[in-house]
């Protein structure tokens, strides 16, 4: 027997081994490498099930409406959610117990914003022959009509102002003492309004070929620049300082990660439209297509309802740079959009069956 040959075998075993280990105690412990391998390949990361640490029971995913909604929001005051039934009557549910606050109907809604309390929120119905705006108070359970030629609103930080623009200026509404303030003259016929801080307004305008972002600074009563790109749309953050971007350029739908600034943190490696996401703190929820079809005109056509998604639910740790997949026991296929975080529990419209979904984290 040739023991030296075999002695030369063992060892280089042994060497290999050593190497092994090393290699995994680098990758494993190095936070540098961690934070690189995320942000090249996001979807490589293990969930606690796969990797078998800390498993626990999938969470339940659960409808809470039995009937289709056109959208809802959270009162953060009294620990309701309130949604509005496709024919636009006001329903809060609370403790699994659904009421109808508000019977009267609102025809061909079009969009519901609420303020960030949820105190309040604003419909836009009569859409597109004769857009129309109204409050909505969940104090009083009753709807307060905008000005007839209101074409935009937006909900100031501090829920108690409502910016609101016609084909003539911007104003804004003080609720407490219902008194108007106008700030700028506008000529716009199409615009979209959203509140980023106590003094600025994001007006966006879409010519059709691109979105064009101004910013506009209430105190100074100037406008400025802020973004110009074809499909250009942007979820922001509750205070503001990051977004979820999404853009196509040269026909390539692009989602990224923003900050107030509007500038390019990080292009992530899936494709997603914002209001399929949200950012909470230090967290990001989003839900991602399967599959996208190279044909597709986005966010367009996902608006106009001229396609439907399969969606997994992610979710990313912004502190540890953590791609992780949010599973559920249902198998249920999930088209999720306006996510929101409510009590750890998840909530969002399925755009397949049109019901108000919850999955407790």
């Amino acid at each position: 027997m040739n023991w030296k040959k075999y002695l030369k075998i063992t060892v280089a075993i042994l060497i290999i081994g050593i190497i092994i280990w090393v290699a995994y105690w680098f990758l494993s412990k190095n936070p540098t490498v961690q934070n690189l391998a995320v942000s090249l390949f996001p979807s490589s990361q293990k969930t606690n099930n796969e990797t078998g640490a800390n498993e626990t029971a999938e969470p339940k995913l659960e409808s809470l409406t039995n009937a289709p909604i056109f959208d809802y929001w959270v009162n953060n005051k009294n620990g309701a959610i309130y949604y509005l039934n496709e024919t636009g009557q006001v329903v809060k549910t609370a403790n699994g117990a659904a009421e109808l606050v508000n019977s009267q109907p609102l025809p061909k809604l079009n969009k519901v914003t609420a303020s960030p309390d949820g105190a309040f929120a604003a419909a836009k119905f009569n859409y597109p022959t004769f857009p129309t705006f109204a409050i909505f108070n969940t104090a009083s359970n009753s709807w307060q009509p905008l000005p007839s030629n209101t074409i935009a609103v937006a909900w100031s930080l501090n829920s108690q102002n409502l910016a609101y623009a016609d084909d003539k200026s911007l104003k804004i509404l003080n609720l407490s003492t219902q008194k108007n303030q106008e700030i700028i003259k506008l000529s716009q016929k199409d615009i979209n309004l959203e509140w980023r801080s106590d003094s600025q307004i994001l007006l966006s305008i879409d010519s059709g070929i691109t979105v064009k972002m101004m910013l506009l600074d209430i105190k100074a009563k100037t406008l400025v620049p802020f973004l110009e790109e074809s499909g250009l749309t942007i979820k922001w953050s509750d205070d503001n300082r990051l977004g979820i971007k999404f853009n196509s350029a040269n026909g390539t739908p692009i989602t990224s990660l923003i900050d107030a600034s509007g500038a390019i943190l990080s292009r992530l490696t899936f494709v997603t439209l914002p209001s399929k996401c949200l950012i909470q703190k230090n967290k990001i929820y989003c839900a991602v297509p399967q599959n996208i079809s190279e044909q597709l005109k986005l966010p367009e056509d996902y608006y106009k309802k001229a396609v439907y998604f399969d969606d997994i639910l992610y979710l990313i740790d912004l502190s540890t740079t953590e791609v992780s997949e949010i599973k559920t026991e249902n198998s249920a296929t999930i088209d999720a959009e306006h996510l929101e975080l409510f009590n750890n529990t998840l909530l969002f419209k399925n755009k397949i069956d049109g019901k108000l979904y919850s999955l407790e984290l």
